[in-house]
């Protein structure tokens, strides 16, 4: 288990669905079994790790913008906190079902802090390395070796995205109902912790 000290942990007080909120605690778990080994590994072998690493990070990310999409579109009894009407509006009308989907709604509507363009390319960006797990990169991709695109700058640029999105869900949406997933503590220090004060 990673020292505590270099752990980030976030009240999970903004999911709609609780068993998506078990499934990452799950996917939490793996992570943490990644980053222990991670911490023990030399160069070579912290590259060859960076791959299941951001895919799983990157999938903790599509399953929160999944829930908020969906919080957004059918929980219209509760509301959604610090949200414009328009854009609830808006995304209450589409069918927004992939992960490609989900950003463009999060920067068509600024829904996440900070609102910049730069942090929605680095998404972006990071949806397509995801994508790679498709080992032929049948979308030609670059660059085309995989070695090159799995790296430890792509995993922390990973972890920032997430923990923007955890940030920003916690603090503009929570929810009215108690807490019913517990804390996520993802095995890495926060790299923001003043960013939303």
């Amino acid at each position: 288990m990673p020292n505590p000290e270099s752990q980030f942990s976030i009240e999970c007080n903004f999911m709609a669905l609780f068993r998506i909120g078990d499934n990452i605690q799950y996917n939490i778990k793996i992570l943490n079994t990644l980053y222990t080994a991670y911490n023990l590994a030399d160069a070579q072998q912290r590259n060859l790790l960076c791959k299941p690493i951001i895919i799983i990070i990157m999938s903790i990310v599509e399953a929160l913008l999944y829930d908020f999409h969906h919080r957004i579109k059918f929980y219209t009894r509760e509301g959604i906190r610090n949200m414009a009407l328009d854009a609830i509006a808006y995304i209450q009308s589409k069918k927004i079902d992939d992960l490609e989907k989900y950003i463009a709604s999060a920067r068509k509507h600024g829904l996440f802090d900070p609102a910049h363009e730069n942090f929605y390319i680095k998404l972006d960006e990071l949806r397509r390395i995801r994508n790679r797990i498709h080992i032929q990169n049948d979308r030609n991709y670059q660059p085309s070796l995989e070695q090159n695109i799995f790296i430890p700058d792509n995993k922390d640029a990973a972890e920032c995205v997430l923990e923007i999105i955890c940030r920003t869900l916690h603090r503009k949406h929570p929810r009215s109902v108690g807490n019913f997933v517990g804390t996520f503590t993802f095995p890495w220090s926060s790299r923001f912790e003043d960013l939303f004060s």
